[in-house]
């Protein structure tokens, strides 16, 4: 094979197999001198048969050499030429080798990207059916859920009417019932009122209204006060001097519970005007005086009751009993006198309203209404009959409101107390009180007004524990 000859593109297998070759090298040069030379041997014969002897042998000679230098030359030529053509072919060649070797690597990049082609795909198909699938699923799923959720919402509506079905039916029930107590309690009422004197009301009808009197006073409270703000900084001296007499912890009462410290209040001014009086009605004047004979007969009999025995012995023996029937039918006969007592008991009402107004509206940040006013006036209204109710009771009725001062502590008593905070009465023995907000009735003796040392918590006093 000749330097100007092509050399056959390899196949593509033999490519990928060997994508290099060892470079070409050039002939060398001693080859083509030694077959000058060998060319120049072979003609010198021929040469000497021509030329003559003698003279004719150095021009012979000269000529051999002349057509040997011009062979030589000619053969170096050629050689030059056939040097550069190898030399281009080699060139040529290399090139051709180096871009066939590319060309394998580029069919071999161009195999691996059409294997990792078809591999993609492949996955892509299986991906794109498991979608297609997938969908259908969620479609089927969609027409589940929405199915479930149309039969759930028939269900919804139909458990709503029947619960308001079953809620008007308890309201109808509850309102029955609430009529129903209602015409029991006016029956006691009017059975305790219409009776004769020697029969006295029961313990359940008075706790009953001690605790509608709370609740009502609660209920105006909330109502009146549940957005108020309260500063005692405000007050003035009269302002807290009354808090202090009233409720000696208001400061810290009236920062954290307002609504219990405004009950506390306005129970305290009740205990104080209405609750703690002789009889509301009858001038100050008149209780004295009724007091005084009470007590006197009281002091009589217990000095005269040591000196009798034998027969006469049991006319003296029930002086308690005896006195607490006198001052029930007494009281019973001004209860009798209702107008003559709508005067005092204006007075006592009015003081009760005016004081509460003057210690709210300098704390808080509204001022009293005709509404408020007339509702407070009803409260106070219905715990003047309560305690004109008690005070004509053979039996001793008390009503009991501690005082809690910071500087001493008051524990929680079960027996006589009920906790406003909804907390278990197991958890609060112990239990130090941080308010009272509503007093209770304690009642001594029994309905004949004898046997003293009975004692029975008609209404418990409402309290507010400290946290635990």
């Amino acid at each position: 094979m000749s330097a100007h000859e092509k050399k056959p593109r390899a196949p593509a297998n033999a490519l990928r197999t060997s994508s290099t070759k060892p470079p070409l090298t050039a002939p060398p040069r001693v080859a083509l001198r030694c077959k000058a030379e060998q060319t120049n041997g072979a003609a010198a014969p021929d040469g000497a048969a021509t030329s003559p002897p003698g003279t004719g042998d150095a021009a012979a000679a000269s000529v051999r050499v002349a057509e040997r230098g011009r062979r030589v030359a000619q053969l170096e030529s050629e050689l030059g030429a056939v040097e550069a053509d190898f030399e281009r072919g080699g060139r040529r060649l290399s090139r051709m080798l180096a871009g066939e070797s590319e060309a394998a690597r580029l069919w071999q990049r161009r195999q691996q990207q059409h294997a990792a082609f078809l591999e993609t795909d492949s996955e892509l198909r299986l991906l794109r059916r498991e979608v297609a699938g997938g969908e259908d699923g969620d479609r089927e799923g969609d027409r589940d859920v929405k199915s479930c959720i149309s039969s759930l919402v028939l269900d919804r509506e139909t458990f709503r009417e029947a619960y308001n079905e079953a809620m008007a039916e308890v309201r109808r029930k509850e309102e029955e019932v609430s009529t129903l107590q209602g015409q029991v309690r006016g029956l006691k009422s009017w059975v305790s009122s219409s009776s004769r004197v020697s029969e006295q009301m029961s313990d359940e009808v008075l706790g009953e209204e001690m605790r509608r009197l709370g609740n009502g006073l609660q209920n105006w409270v909330i109502t009146n006060f549940r957005r108020a703000k309260i500063d005692t900084d405000k007050a003035d001296a009269s302002t807290r001097d009354d808090l202090e007499r009233l409720v000696p912890t208001y400061e810290t009462l009236a920062s954290s519970s307002k609504i219990h410290f405004i009950q506390s209040v306005v129970s305290h001014l009740l205990v104080e005007h209405v609750f703690s009086a002789y009889f509301v009605g009858i001038s100050r004047e008149a209780a004295r005086d009724l007091s005084n004979v009470e007590h006197n007969l009281s002091h009589f009999g217990s000095l005269i009751l040591p000196h009798f025995r034998g027969r006469l012995a049991h006319h003296f023996t029930g002086s308690t009993e005896s006195m607490n029937q006198w001052r029930a039918t007494t009281l019973s006969i001004l209860c009798k006198c209702s107008q003559k007592l709508q005067t005092e008991t204006a007075t006592v009402v009015e003081t009760v309203v005016e004081q509460t107004n003057r210690i709210v509206d300098s704390i808080g940040d509204s001022k009293h209404t005709e509404n408020r006013d007339m509702s407070l006036r009803t409260l106070v209204t219905s715990s003047v009959e309560l305690s004109r109710l008690l005070r004509v009771q053979k039996a001793v009725f008390s009503i009991v409101m501690p005082c809690i001062e910071s500087f001493q502590r008051t524990m929680f008593d079960a027996d006589i107390m009920e906790d406003i905070g909804g907390e278990d009465e197991d958890t609060l023995n112990g239990r130090e009180i941080r308010c009272v907000t509503f007093p209770g009735i304690v009642k001594t003796g029994d309905e004949n007004g004898d046997r003293s040392h009975l004692k029975n918590t008609v209404a418990k006093i409402r309290v507010l524990c400290e946290p635990d």
